[in-house]
């Protein structure tokens, strides 16, 4: 069908536009090259007389590149566009679907992919997305029958192994989960996001840093612009004991990608660890300015100032963390010291209170954080 509607593109174009147009369409659609992919869309919207059918393909491609870049809100921008015309693009609603799981509305998320099934019975990565947004809204039945349903669907889908593996790890079965990981490393990677981006989480959720660092290695080989591949490895190295190797890494994804929110999290976390709390503040809030609903950005930024002294600036770091997700205890816990040092007892008790019923009525639902 997309062939078919690409074709219809060119027929009446003089040979100079044709040659252009018929060669971004090819960038539009590449793999491992987003860097390419977004100019090409970008130049066949920006076209005159471009069908609208084929419009919608373009929105939805540049959406998806804009997704794999971490650029969740021009991700869902683009998108919005497809589908406002073309209702009936499944791939546009699994994009949209995962941009909105990224930034943590997932309820958005369950509804997109729900749509993108209906549309495509058969869409592997939509199943897995509404997998993992069941998983985080505390469905985890439904999210194991749905990233199951993902791997039926396609044995070779090593992202739905990765995901089944995580929600095992979550319900506490971990030779369920090794064995889906071992799953995922088996499949033969191909292409880097999709590939060895994939067998390089699988390697680092079974601790085998070595092994995914080679993997994303072989990812930034293949695609060398990819900002998301140097912070992944960047995080790796930091997991393996190598700051400054982190450190290079995510200076490299900042000059790819200034806004990388990942780098700003990894040198913010390490520079935190050093006594840099400047530095670390920093780049925390460069984080938080381009994910400003992660309550995890706050509370590391929160920790930071409280190291700093800056007590008033840590509180309201973490109650920002905490009506983003009210039920964080360790918000309530890292508040209760912040309130604690700066000589606030009363409030300080009544959040380590809170804190501790909180991890209570969880221990006592088998709902226990992962340490």
């Amino acid at each position: 069908m997309r062939g078919s509607l690409i074709a219809l593109v060119v027929v009446s174009m003089p040979c100079g536009a044709l040659a252009q147009s018929a060669q971004d369409w090819r960038l539009c659609k590449a793999v491992d090259a987003d860097h390419l992919v977004i100019p090409a869309c970008t130049r066949l919207l920006e076209s005159s007389g471009l069908p609208q059918d084929n419009r919608a393909i373009a929105y939805a491609l540049r959406g998806a590149a804009h997704w794999r870049q971490r650029d969740f809100d021009e991700a869902i921008a683009d998108e919005n566009e497809a589908i406002k015309i073309n209702p009936n693009i499944a791939s546009a609603y699994t994009t949209r679907g995962a941009a909105y799981g990224s930034k943590g509305d997932h309820d958005q998320a369950l509804t997109d992919d729900g749509k993108a099934i209906e549309i495509d019975p058969n869409n592997a990565p939509a199943y897995n997305n509404r997998g993992v947004a069941r998983g985080n809204k505390g469905d985890p039945d439904g999210a194991i029958a749905d990233v199951t349903r993902a791997v039926e669907i396609d044995p070779t889908y090593a992202g739905g192994f990765v995901s089944r593996g995580v929600l095992h790890s979550k319900r506490r079965e971990p030779g369920l989960a090794h064995a889906d990981f071992d799953k995922a490393i088996e499949i033969e990677p191909k292409g880097g996001f999709d590939g060895y981006r994939v067998r390089g989480m699988a390697f680092v959720l079974k601790g085998d840093y070595r092994h995914a660092i080679a993997d994303y290695s072989r990812w930034i080989e293949i695609d060398p612009n990819c900002a998301f591949a140097y912070a992944l490895r960047g995080e790796t190295y930091l997991r393996n004991g190598d700051e400054e190797h982190a450190l290079t890494d995510e200076s490299k994804a900042l000059e790819i990608n200034p806004r990388s929110a990942d780098a700003h999290r990894i040198r913010g976390t390490i520079y935190r660890a050093r006594g840099d709390q400047a530095r670390a503040v920093a780049h925390l809030s460069a984080w938080i300015e381009a994910e400003p609903n992660n309550g995890r950005a706050y509370q590391l930024r929160g920790q930071a100032y409280t190291d700093k002294g800056d007590f008033d600036r840590a509180i309201a770091d973490f109650t920002r963390e905490i009506e983003i997700e009210p039920d964080n205890a360790d918000a309530y816990r890292f508040r209760s010291t912040a309130y604690a040092r700066k000589q606030n007892h009363d409030a300080a008790l009544a959040d380590y209170n809170r804190a501790i019923e909180m991890t209570r009525r969880k221990i006592q639902s088998g709902d226990r954080p992962l340490q």
